[in-house]
């Protein structure tokens, strides 16, 4: 059976042995050659690593490393989980690492639904032997929390956030001073030569004034149903303890206005009425939401074991506690979750903020 390995996986597993501080290529071959005891002479291993092992493993090894690529036996990546997850799939490799992938399980939906290809390892009386990894389905808000520790340590934005953590306010006349005169509800975006926050409006740009510290807060996803997770995702926005705010289609004080998130998703927002949902954050950060008398309804859908149950209609005014992975549906077109992220979103969308030129949105 062929398979492709995790190399940087592997060298830092301590369930291998022996005890080190820093990775192992000798535990690198106590797996293939387990591999190979296991599965015949002839299994083809890939193996894929992370250029960074070469700094991180001891003075000592980093000949053996070299020679080791000189002799085309280790394929070296910039990052090797995207490759060797690609490797997997266009191959049909097994693959071989106590990696659960949860950042990349957007990217590659076939890893919750084929777990039996992914294989972790332990001792026992007879040495080293192969396990399931245990791949199980995570709700989304698990996949977010994964996506931004890994893009927070990909991208280096630990210094952003006190950014992050500050509430800002457009000076300028645009669409976003307009809506928040007192401080934006959604992130700011970042100027990519200064470091500065500036509004999110593609229109704009401006820097932005610091209003005061954010208090801890929540991040909710507003997303459609209509599309697959890769496009679904309408908004991101924080939500600060003892804070409230409504959700509908139609000017809002102290909102957020579903019309003006861009054209393309005007079918999808024009079942949610003017008023439609309030969500409350204790100071516990407990959410809580309820219809606010909608024309369409609201439902609530409880994350159940490895999926989402069905939807159970709300009474108006009905207060309902939300849970960590529950979604909200608004008019059967527009659920509101809480996301997994702490710190940044990824979307923006056109008519509300945006990247261009030399910004970019914070993720």
């Amino acid at each position: 059976m062929n398979a492709v390995v995790d190399v940087s996986n592997v060298c830092w597993s301590p369930e291998i042995g022996p005890r080190s501080k820093r990775p192992l290529l000798s535990r690198l071959d106590q797996v293939t050659e387990a591999w190979r005891d296991r599965y015949g002479a002839g299994a083809e291993l890939v193996l894929v690593v992370d250029r960074a092992l070469r700094h991180q493993i001891s003075g000592e090894q980093r000949a053996d490393f070299d020679r080791r690529c000189r002799q085309g036996l280790l394929r070296v990546v910039p990052f090797a989980d995207p490759v060797l997850l690609s490797l997997a799939r266009e191959r049909d490799l097994q693959i071989v690492s106590q990696d659960r992938f949860v950042d990349l399980r957007r990217q590659f939906r076939w890893i919750e639904t084929q777990p039996e290809r992914f294989h972790g390892w332990r001792r026992d009386g007879n040495g080293l032997c192969f396990v399931s990894s245990g791949i199980v389905p995570v709700s989304g808000q698990v996949k977010s929390r994964a996506e931004e520790d890994k893009d927070l340590a990909v991208r280096g934005l630990k210094d952003h956030k006190d950014v992050l953590r500050s509430v800002w306010r457009c000076v300028a006349r645009c669409f976003m001073a307009q809506v928040w005169p007192e401080g934006l509800l959604l992130w700011p975006g970042l100027d990519r030569r200064t470091g500065e926050p500036v509004c999110p409006d593609p229109r704009c740009g401006r820097p932005l004034v610091r209003v005061r510290d954010r208090r801890p807060s929540r991040e909710l996803l507003v997303e459609r149903l209509d599309l697959d997770e890769d496009r679904a995702a309408l908004l991101r926005f924080p939500l600060e303890a003892d804070g409230c705010l409504e959700i509908g289609r139609g000017a809002l004080t102290h909102g957020i206005n579903l019309d003006g998130i861009g054209r393309e998703h005007s079918d999808a927002v024009a079942r949610v009425s003017r008023r439609h949902l309030l969500i409350e954050a204790d100071a516990a950060l407990t959410v809580s939401v309820r219809d606010v008398g909608s024309s369409h309804g609201t439902a609530v859908r409880r994350w159940e074991g490895h999926a989402l149950g069905r939807p159970r209609p709300l009474e108006p005014g009905e207060p309902v506690r939300l849970g960590s992975s529950d979604q909200v549906v608004l008019a059967d077109s527009v659920a509101v979750r809480l996301s997994g992220r702490r710190y940044s979103p990824d979307v923006v969308p056109p008519a509300l903020g945006g990247g261009g030129g030399a910004r970019t949105v914070l993720r």
